[in-house]
């Protein structure tokens, strides 16, 4: 069963005047169980910058 439960410890490590660009986060993960490689899923940061 997939509950996507768990520990889940992902950073995006920036400066801070490049964290104040980051217009968005997320965990890149596979739609569905059966489409999944891994457990493991990237952090995605998209940054303004300009």
């Amino acid at each position: 069963m997939d509950t996507g439960a768990g520990w889940r410890i992902d950073y995006a490590i920036a400066s801070p005047g490049l964290a104040a660009l980051a217009t968005t986060a997320e965990v890149d993960l596979a739609p569905t169980y059966a489409e999944r490689w891994s457990d493991h899923s990237p952090v995605v940061v998209d940054f303004d910058l300009g």
